[in-house]
């Protein structure tokens, strides 16, 4: 019988010091023990996956991602992108003039398109303005996907053998991403956050967090 009350006891007095011990310790620190690595997520193709890999195809604004593990009040995202960027798409460079008697200088990009602004400039030395002229430069010429021509605005040619130009085309830089818009349940839309599509295939790497 005294074997029998000590025991009992000892039970009630464990009960009440894990019960004061979980009043005053958060949840998450009383499972800690099992999470001995990293949080792991499965990504499938599974109608309510939580993550996956979707790519935004060349000449897209955006893409839509079918999950039912969405909804607009309480979803956070985690978004990464990966776009394997060929050595060829180049979105700024320069261009140089052959010769003194050049009309024009070539640029060879894999990231130029007839739609896109082109940025040019003269690059400014000594010898280029010692004798007084100013060339205004325009794009001439425009390859989709290969390249493009850089000339003098009145087609004469650019008079110095040292003479280059600076170019940029800042639409076809990879930027981010975002969230365009959210159906409870049903999908979600990823877009480049500029709103303009760019020449390349681009993967966005993404997670969904629930807050409730």
């Amino acid at each position: 019988m005294k074997i029998r009350n000590l025991t009992l006891a000892v039970a009630a007095a464990f009960a009440t010091f894990a019960q004061a011990a979980h009043a005053r310790t958060p949840t998450e620190l009383l499972f800690r023990p099992l999470m001995k690595g990293p949080i792991m997520t499965r990504a499938t193709s599974a109608a309510n996956q939580w993550a996956g890999r979707t790519t935004i195809a060349s000449g897209s604004v955006s893409q839509v991602v079918s999950t039912s593990n969405v909804a607009s009040g309480n979803t956070i995202f985690n978004l990464a992108l990966e776009a394997a960027i060929p050595a060829a798409y180049v979105t700024q460079g320069l261009a140089t003039f052959a010769n003194s008697a050049a009309l024009y200088a070539p640029a060879s990009t894999s990231a130029v398109y007839s739609g896109y602004p082109i940025l040019v400039s003269l690059l400014t030395e000594t010898d280029i303005t010692s004798a007084g002229l100013s060339h205004p430069l325009r794009v001439c010429s425009i390859v989709d996907g290969v390249s493009f021509a850089i000339a003098t605005a009145d087609g004469a040619s650019i008079g110095h053998a040292t003479a280059r130009a600076n170019w940029s085309i800042p639409r076809a830089a990879v930027g981010g991403i975002k969230v365009n818009s959210i159906s409870d349940a049903t999908h979600f839309i990823l877009g480049w956050a500029d709103g303009q599509a760019r020449p390349i295939d681009a993967t966005v790497m993404w997670e969904i967090r629930r807050t409730s």
